[in-house]
């Protein structure tokens, strides 16, 4: 009798445990790898930070003809962004070949693992080349005999040597339940984004036709998503301009006070051009995975 008390006790403390560790589960540590702003050195002048939004900016909202203080990860990340997301960021220094930090960052996580997990990666960058570097037709299952061929460009190419362990280290995370979002790549229809190949990872690409003749598309692309971002001012109920919605969720994404410029009284109703790339099609593809209801605007 006592064995069965036991026992019973045992299964509803292991029934509340898992009842409650879904509960907590209201949050998952997305960890994206790209450039953001301000960058990791520091800037020289005021004309060498305008020079290096210039460079490396994705947008002029205001039309002044400087572009915002938001970067190619910073946009990745506001396409990306919801209340259950943590988000960490691997910035891209440019000090080094991109493979090579994007490497870098990719094995930090990986040696930080054990004390610092995350749910999910996006990797908003591309290793690409042409699809007839390989046999043909492409087929995913001879996706081991492409990496094996990369490897051993990269017995000649450094590049391509870090092409190669980017890939393995990839699915060195994939390996453990993380998961990974890649683009199918911007160079291109007759080209292909490496990184494709690594075992786990899912693939992103234009959900828009129209963007096909430089986002690729080929069997190595999981997914489809909304590649091109049309920024919409939001006002309020006066006609006052508040800020601009970049994902379309009706939510302010970058306030007024981001802009830079002074004039805040001629600002446009939406962007044009949008932005575009399949750099923008995996975050939301990322948003759509994990986030199954639609959480209300911060206050």
């Amino acid at each position: 009798m006592k064995f069965i008390r036991l026992l019973l006790s045992c299964l509803i403390l292991a029934f509340t445990w898992n009842v409650s560790s879904q509960e907590q589960k209201s949050y998952y540590y997305v960890a994206i790898i790209d450039r953001f702003y301000p960058p990791m050195e520091a800037f020289e002048s005021e004309d060498d930070k305008t020079q290096h939004r210039w460079m490396y900016g994705v947008v002029d909202i205001d039309k002044d003809y400087q572009k915002e203080a938001y970067y190619h990860g910073d946009m990745v990340q506001l396409i990306a962004n919801d209340p259950s997301f943590v988000f960490l960021r691997y910035p891209l220094a440019g000090q080094r070949s991109p493979m090579k930090e994007i490497l870098m960052a990719i094995n930090s996580i990986n040696d930080r693992f054990d004390r610092t997990p995350i749910d999910s990666l996006v990797l908003s960058w591309e290793s690409s080349t042409l699809i007839s570097a390989f046999d043909q037709p492409l087929s995913r299952k001879h996706r081991e005999t492409y990496i094996e061929t990369i490897r051993q460009w990269g017995e000649a190419n450094p590049s391509w040597h870090d092409t190669y362990l980017v890939i393995k280290a990839l699915e060195s995370l994939t390996d453990k339940g993380v998961q990974v979002f890649t683009i199918a790549g911007n160079s291109g229809s007759r080209a292909i984004n490496t990184l494709s190949f690594a075992k786990g990872v899912t693939t992103v690409g234009a959900a828009e036709k129209e963007l096909n003749y430089f986002i690729s598309d080929n069997v190595f692309v999981d997914t489809y998503e909304q590649a091109a971002y049309q920024f919409i001012r939001l006002d309020d109920s006066n006609g006052v301009p508040l800020g601009y919605d970049v994902d379309g969720d009706g939510c302010q994404d970058i306030p007024i006070s981001a802009l830079t410029s002074s004039d805040k009284t001629q600002l446009p109703k939406a962007t044009w051009p949008p932005i575009k790339g399949s750099s923008f099609a995996a975050p939301m593809a990322l948003k759509k995975a994990f986030v199954k209801t639609t959480a209300q605007c911060p206050s």
